[in-house]
């Protein structure tokens, strides 16, 4: 009998966690602080508003749950216990941002295959020099591989997709990882199909023949069961993009894919109305500096039916970097997906500045060669590349002014530590750290002739500020 707690969102205040259980009652909680006293947990059982989804939790022998605590104290460890088993330890953000800052991973794109999970555990818990404890994770999409593998024997869309989740969430130690630290959660295409919800000629599962319907609402359940249960409530009633603070910083996390219509919709878009117009009223709000967090980069060449991008969906494309361009602070994007990781610094008006940090990918997809033989052995290798001229239209466009550093190392992390400045500033240090050696990753020149910061460093590690504009 086990139980296993996945922390989810934590606020100053509050926190919450997924628990699965392959026990039949339904597990005791207890979370208390260092001294031992206690909070009081809410605990409610999970479902995927799909009957099929569920009875294939059921049919695994599992349970559910999700459990939330509020009235907690800023800037304080608890730990979570299970039936009296070994603790998952949680700490709530502070009220403001501490004089030595905290620190965060960001990381997408994680195929459980190739087993580097211990690797991924050990690099988490270990941070890099001048990094110290993190306090969070951010899991910015293609979090899980449903459609690249060798399928289980499956008699649905249901049965295989959950069964790629179950191992992820409950039957590899993969698990351990994101039983570690607290966790916010964005998705992409992978967690549904490669350049979902269009239909793919090489993807059965993407074809009416092949199920799609089935795939689909397993897929989109599941997104819902296991990711979005750990974020804060959504933004808006029928979306998943949500907000959090780390005080004095805003985050907003929106979704631009589990809405996505397909390009051949008359108004094809990324994202619901509601849900970009919420994104527009925090981006003209914000009171200090936002991080904005996206499941595919905004700054990137236009795509095509095998990969459609953001600057495919170009009013909505250009509602966001209008978004970004007029807020009142400087805004920091983070992103994954594109199997590279890199800086990127823009000049959007009058001194203004955007920033866009990717991290891609945790662990590299197996190469199209050993896909298409089945073998699954060899890992892709990504290549820096991306627009030098903004990809949208042109009127008050952004300017890449900078390249920083970068790596195409296919099993890497991203650190960010933010600490607080003058006049309301933000200061940010990042790198990007090798999953493998546990070691920063040198810097790698792009694939284009973008313009380098100079002098270029060595490694993947650097520092920036955010200000008010």
């Amino acid at each position: 009998m086990a139980t296993r707690i996945i922390p989810g969102a934590v606020s100053t205040s509050s926190a919450r966690a997924l628990v699965i259980t392959d026990e039949k009652a339904t597990p005791t909680l207890r979370m208390e602080d260092a001294a031992g006293a206690a909070a009081p947990i809410k605990l409610r059982e999970l479902d995927a508003g799909d009957p099929i989804v569920d009875q294939h939790v059921r049919r695994a022998g599992l349970q559910l749950f999700l459990a939330e605590v509020g009235g907690l104290s800023p800037g304080t460890d608890y730990q979570i216990r299970a039936n009296g088993g070994a603790p998952v330890h949680v700490k709530t953000f502070a009220a403001q941002l501490p004089k030595d800052g905290i620190s965060v991973a960001l990381a997408s794109c994680y195929y459980e295959a190739f087993g580097r999970d211990r690797d991924y555990l050990r690099a988490l818990q270990a941070s890099a020099p001048g990094f110290g404890r993190l306090s969070a994770k951010l899991l910015v999409g293609d979090n899980i591989y449903v459609d690249v593998g060798r399928a289980p024997m499956a008699r649905s869309g249901a049965e295989e997709t959950m069964t790629r989740y179950l191992k992820y969430y409950w039957g590899s130690p993969y698990a351990d990882v994101l039983s570690y630290l607290p966790t916010f959660m964005l998705w992409d295409d992978h967690e549904f199909w490669n350049n979902y919800p269009e239909w793919q000629i090489h993807l059965a599962r993407s074809m009416d023949a092949g199920g799609r319907d089935s795939y689909q609402r397993a897929a989109l359940a599941a997104v819902r069961l296991f990711q979005a249960s750990l974020n804060p409530a959504p933004i808006v009633r029928a979306g998943l993009s949500y907000q959090f603070e780390i005080p004095p910083i805003s985050c907003f996390a929106l979704d631009l894919r589990a809405g996505r219509t397909i390009m051949k919709a008359p108004s094809p878009r990324m994202t619901s109305e509601a849900e970009l117009a919420a994104f527009e009223r925090w981006a003209a709000g914000l009171k200090a500096p936002g991080i904005a967090i996206f499941g595919q980069p905004l700054w990137i060449e236009k795509g095509n039916f095998m990969d459609f991008q953001p600057p495919d969906f170009a009013a909505q494309y250009a509602r966001i970097w209008r978004a970004l361009a007029s807020a009142p602070f400087d805004v920091l994007v983070l992103s994954g997906d594109v199997h590279h990781s890199r800086l990127l610094e823009f000049d959007v008006g009058g001194g203004r500045r955007v920033w866009e940090l990717i991290s891609s990918p945790a662990c590299m997809i197996p190469t199209i060669e050993s896909i298409a033989a089945q073998a699954f052995d060899v890992q892709d290798r990504g290549a820096i590349t991306f627009p030098l001229k903004f990809p949208g239209e042109a009127a008050g466009a952004p300017k890449l002014v900078g390249y920083h550093f970068g790596t195409d190392h296919n099993n890497t992390i991203c650190l960010l530590h933010l600490t607080p400045g003058d006049g309301g500033a933000i200061g940010v240090t990042t790198c990007f750290l090798d999953l493998i050696t546990k070691a920063v990753c040198p810097n790698d020149r792009p694939k284009v002739q973008a313009p380098l910061v100079s002098p270029q460093s060595q490694w993947c590690k650097g520092g920036f500020t955010l200000k008010r504009r």
